[in-house]
């Protein structure tokens, strides 16, 4: 598909242009890991990305993202898993 997106950063960027205001997304991760890529050096060893916890993404304002100003653009947090010990 010539619209499909080819990064994870495109594809949380199409998301939120397609979430309306009000909207909430809630994800939830338990111990996952990801490989990502070095983009300074792309023979060498990904970055390893641990998620345990949750991911909150809200929007607010009546029209979709992509046409919403900056100042109301969507708000992304993360929560602390209230589990783990805190360091």
């Amino acid at each position: 598909m010539p619209d499909q997106p080819s990064s994870w950063a495109e594809t949380a960027a199409s998301l939120l242009t397609k979430l309306s205001g009000g909207v909430e997304l809630n994800l939830a991760f338990d111990q996952v890991e990801l490989q990502v890529p070095n983009q300074q050096n792309p023979a060498g060893q990904p970055a390893t990305w641990r998620l345990n916890g949750s991911l909150r993404i809200r929007t607010k304002g009546e029209a979709p993202a992509s046409s919403l100003p900056v100042s109301t653009a969507p708000v992304v947090s993360a929560a602390p898993d209230p589990n783990r010990p805190h360091v």
